[in-house]
């Protein structure tokens, strides 16, 4: 009696010490669900590519400091010690000669000048304007590049789950030829006269090419999924999952062509990139030209300077170079001549606006074009879908149909295996349209310019 009580209290310790650890069990084996836009947020956040561009848009802002540095007053200071010749006497007489060295002493001096451009014909504010052109056209480029991140990351995710319902595809059809093939196998085992061996052959053949599809989309799930994790910045072997679990078409309002076409030319940072760089190469022409002309400014002059084993003269039409003290303020103007390169500067930099000026006028042509091209293929796409499903919904009655008469004894095995087959790639083009309906509506947005919306609060 007493064993069955320790043995009770035994089996009551261990309930109850599996019941405590449920929750650690169950937290150890949670598993983070990302969707798309958890994706393309972490890839944003982690992407090497984005970092390198944002990079070179802190590099323009630098020359945007620059250029504002310009306006300010400019500072040279010159200290210089060393040694000093002896000179005594005073400004009429002097025992010591300029070309002989009778003794020598010690000299310290310093100097400085202070320039506050006041007019410079322009090059200033053109300066300015260029480099602030210069960081829109930058950041524009970041932004692109954000959107072609996105983007990646829409086909690794989309393609993710078309190899899972491929998966699942192959599993059902798997399922249905497996009792093809046992009902074959008993029926020639019986001596049947309604099958023969070329039916069996002719199973086992598609359950070989079925093994080869199931080795090809298991490789593209491994690697659709570990380019997600590389690009969302997780650590190897970090485990998640989607948070959509079919391969649906994206629920998604499509938008007349000509809407699509209207917004590209807002928002397609190729047009803002060549908006504001032809505004940028206008500036640098303008700073070119701006050489022609001289620079006011205003200046201010100290020296400063003192020596031992020397006499300091007071008369203001004397001057020592090792000891006295000057100043002053002036108005000044510098100008610079050349022959002929300043004029080869500003063709250079007319030309080079030209060029910016032919992009534009290329991209008004060529981006309008890629808009359409997306735009046919997400509607070819959307129609497909629409009859591979009706197409694949009756050969999937089909094959379940020849199966089951097959299996009982009322049909053969060459329809069923037939069915089976047509099943398979009916529903694998569906498959594949699904994942081209929501590729091409990606591709809209991104030829559309309309994907920098999504990441426009971001960068």
């Amino acid at each position: 009696m007493l064993s069955k009580i320790k043995k009770g209290i035994f089996l009551t310790s261990i309930v109850f010490m599996c019941l405590a650890l449920l929750p650690v069990l169950s937290f150890a084996q949670d598993v983070p669900e990302y969707s798309l836009d958890d994706c393309v947020d972490m890839a944003l956040k982690f992407s090497p590519q984005i970092k390198e561009v944002a990079q070179e848009l802190e590099m323009a802002k630098t020359r945007l400091e620059e250029a504002k540095g310009w306006q300010y007053p400019q500072l040279d200071m010159l200290g210089l010690f060393g040694p000093a010749p002896e000179a005594r006497g005073n400004q009429l007489f002097s025992p010591n000669k300029s070309d002989e060295i009778d003794g020598l002493g010690v000299f310290g001096s310093v100097s400085g000048t202070v320039i506050q451009p006041i007019y410079t014909f322009g090059k200033i504010t053109e300066a300015k304007k260029a480099a602030s052109h210069g960081i829109k056209v930058d950041q524009s480029r970041v932004r692109q590049k954000a959107t072609d991140v996105a983007l990646e990351i829409k086909q690794y995710y989309y393609g993710h789950l078309a190899a899972l319902e491929g998966k699942r595809l192959i599993n059902e059809i798997s399922g249905h030829l497996g009792t093809a093939i046992k009902r074959t196998k008993k029926l020639l085992a019986e001596e049947s006269e309604y099958v023969s061996e070329l039916d069996l052959y002719k199973l086992e053949a598609f359950e070989g090419m079925l093994e080869r599809y199931r080795e090809e989309v298991d490789k593209n799930i491994i690697l659709s999924k570990e380019a997600l994790r590389t690009f969302m910045g997780l650590p190897k072997g970090a485990e998640f999952s989607l948070a959509d679990k079919r391969n649906e078409p994206a629920d998604v309002n499509i938008q007349s062509l000509d809407f699509y076409a209207e917004q590209s030319k807002e928002l397609r940072p190729e047009f803002t990139q060549l908006r504001e760089g032809i505004l940028a190469k206008n500036s640098l022409f303008k700073m070119a030209k701006a050489d022609y002309y001289p620079m006011v400014f205003a200046a201010g002059l100290f020296s400063y300077s003192d020596a031992t084993e020397r006499d300091k003269a007071t008369n203001p039409w004397i001057y020592d170079f090792f000891r006295h003290t000057t100043g002053g303020v002036a108005l000044g103007m510098k100008w610079h001549f050349d022959f002929g390169i300043n004029k080869s500067k500003v063709n250079h930099a007319k030309a080079d606006q030209l060029k910016y000026e032919r992009l534009r006028d290329y991209a008004t042509v060529g981006i309008p074009m890629q808009v359409e091209k997306s735009y046919r293929e997400l509607i070819e796409a959307k129609n497909t879908i629409e009859a591979t499903k009706k197409a694949y919904e009756s050969a999937r009655k089909w094959m379940i149909g020849a199966v089951m008469n097959y299996d009982m004894g009322i049909g053969e095995a060459s329809d069923a295996g037939d069915a089976i087959v047509a099943y398979g790639q009916i529903k694998q083009e569906y498959i594949k349209s699904v994942y081209n309906f929501n590729m091409s509506y990606a591709n809209v947005l991104q030829t559309s310019g309309m994907s920098v919306k999504e990441v426009l609060n971001k960068y």
